[in-house]
């Protein structure tokens, strides 16, 4: 089993990496042929295809993957629930394009909206199959789908903006993801999933899927509004800044939170019935958690002003301090997310609802109140955004887990406290570098970075890290016919 648990953790680390590298290059090259205003259209565009990304998979992925019997039924039930919300997104999506392209004087809306939500069917059909991967602990396999689908998007997404396409490579880049990841996922799951006329038995899912969806309705109605706030208050140009900082910190983000959420979740939702056992687990799991994902934010947050321009060329410096607010909000935010999950393997995802509600209300506010410091408030809103997540994993329902609030924070400083010091040491390094080229300072940088933070886990923080791997040996449990 332990060969196992390497095998995945392998692999969803070669997912995070790829993804990134793939990304970074594909952003590398667009931002040379796109300007800052196709970005933002972009950002538009796809900010409402997540939003109905999840309207037709959130309510079912998580609902499929922990509950303790799965049958056949439920599978098509979600699928044809899911295909007939895609469809009336994707009628909406016309006269909605209409809409935004007279708001912003971009005629284009009218045709990359509908094109842009035909990504709702296979968002939808991907997330049941994950469900089933998640539940089965076919982690690589899911890693393997996302990478591949990936580098298929990215590429043709390429060729496109090579042609000329302009921002229908944007918008298609995305799309592309979609479809092939959907694809990969489909060759690797065992049993095909076709739609069925009777939807009764999503009664099986209904309390947890509507909890989930509201919560992921809620994450992803902050980003768009996150978006359309910037836009409006901002102007597109800032907003394509916002675009390209998120190519940057995002795919690593997402790469990191959704495996940390997927491992975490399918090892403690096993142990719904032993409270006890699930919490001392869950303590174990977040302390070593967060030394791990800390410091590639915090180190992420200190190399931006070298990485970014080096991806991005000239004329986006105003990104670059957008970028670091990001990556900094994600060292807060994503080690006690596992807090959350543990509440939601309880079965509470009530609680992640109530994280994502307080960021949004939070990041609207200093979104609106500090726009007078210019760009930079956009950055400092999702910072204080993820700090509010932050603080509802800490003071939520300790009861539930057995866990006082004082011993989840003193859980989580440490990987905050050793990160800050590494980042702290990467940028009094910085300037004092000799005059090298770019890639060459952002490798030393990275170096010392790692060098760093080495030398305070062996310091502060030795035994830490050690068998992480032994808590998540557990067997999957399986689909019945």
């Amino acid at each position: 089993m332990r060969h196992r648990v390497v095998k995945w953790l392998s692999w969803s680390g070669m997912d995070a990496v790829g993804r990134l590298v793939m990304l970074t290059a594909g952003t590398a090259i667009l931002s040379r042929l796109l300007g800052p205003r196709d970005f933002g259209v972009a950002a538009l565009i796809l900010a409402v295809v997540s939003a109905a990304s999840v309207l037709v998979g959130a309510p079912f992925e998580e609902a499929l993957a922990q509950r303790k019997v799965l049958r056949l039924a439920h599978l098509r039930a979600a699928l044809s629930a899911s295909w007939l919300a895609s469809l009336a997104c994707l009628l909406l999506s016309f006269p909605l394009g209409w809409v935004l392209g007279r708001a912003y004087h971009e005629p284009d809306f009218v045709w990359l909206l509908p094109a842009g939500m035909v990504t709702a069917f296979f968002y939808g059909y991907s997330d049941i199959v994950i469900g089933l991967l998640r539940r089965q602990r076919r982690f690589a396999d899911l890693a393997k789908a996302t990478l591949l689908g990936n580098a298929i998007g990215i590429a043709a997404s390429i060729a496109l903006a090579l042609a000329g396409a302009g921002v229908w490579a944007l918008v298609g880049q995305r799309l592309l993801i979609v479809v092939a990841r959907a694809v990969f996922l489909q060759a690797s799951a065992k049993v095909l999933i076709l739609p069925s006329r009777s939807i009764g038995p999503l009664r099986d899912l209904a309390r947890y899927g509507g909890v989930t969806l509201a919560d992921r309705l809620i994450d992803n109605f902050t980003y768009l509004v996150f978006n359309y706030a910037v836009g409006g208050l901002y102007g597109l140009n800032v907003l394509g800044y916002v675009n390209m900082a998120m190519r940057l910190v995002e795919p690593l983000r997402s790469a990191i939170g959704a495996t940390g959420h997927n491992l975490v979740f399918s090892v403690l939702s096993r142990l719904q019935d032993e409270p006890e056992r699930l919490s001392a687990r869950a303590r174990v799991i977040v302390a070593h958690a967060a030394l791990g994902i800390a410091p590639v934010f915090v180190g992420l947050a200190a190399v931006i002003p070298v990485l970014l321009p080096l991806v991005a060329g000239p004329g986006w410096d105003e990104a670059v301090i957008i970028g670091s607010c990001l990556a900094l909000g994600s060292a807060i935010c994503l080690p006690s997310r596992l807090i959350i999950t543990a509440l939601s393997a309880r079965g509470r995802p009530e609680y992640s609802l109530t994280a994502n509600m307080a960021a949004l209300g939070v990041t609207v506010a200093v979104l609106v109140f500090a726009a007078g410091l210019g760009p930079i408030a956009v950055g400092l809103s999702r910072v204080a955004g993820d700090m509010a997540q932050a603080a509802t994993a800490i003071l939520a329902a300790p009861q539930l887990l057995g866990w006082s609030r004082r011993a989840r924070f003193l859980a989580l400083a440490p990987a905050w406290a050793l990160a800050a010091l590494m980042g702290f040491f990467v940028l009094r390094l910085a300037p004092v570098l000799p005059n090298f080229s770019r890639p060459t300072t952002l490798a030393l940088l990275i170096g010392a970075g790692i060098a760093a933070y080495a030398v305070s886990l062996a310091l502060f923080a030795r035994e830490k890290l050690a068998g992480l791997t032994g808590l998540l040996a557990l067997r999957a449990r399986p689909v019945e016919g």
